[in-house]
């Protein structure tokens, strides 16, 4: 079942605006990608542009686990998708609800 950040999360990518959120008691500001189901769970494939990082995982795509996004939300911010590695049929996903 789509969790309550689904509509917000595809209304992020449609409109090309950053989302931020709380994940693992870290800030993180992200450019969203795709948004889809994994084995894991539903989940937001994502470039981290701006927050805190314990790995300094910046300017690559990450997955991002929904259920375990604290405060999600969109901001005023917009970016232009422009990662030269993204994969529209993302192989972490069983399925996707939407994407770039």
């Amino acid at each position: 079942m789509a969790h309550a950040g689904t509509s917000a999360i595809c209304a992020a990518i449609r409109a090309r605006v950053l989302l931020e959120f709380e994940y693992e008691g870290l800030r993180r500001v992200v450019a969203p990608y795709c948004h889809g189901e994994t084995r894991s769970g539903e989940a937001l494939r994502a470039i981290q542009v701006a927050g805190e990082s314990r790995s300094r995982g910046f300017g690559f795509g990450k997955l991002w686990i929904v259920e375990r996004m604290r405060g999600l939300q969109a901001t005023s911010q917009s970016f232009a998708p422009d990662d030269p590695s993204y994969n529209p049929n993302d192989n972490a996903m069983i399925s996707i609800h939407c994407r770039i």
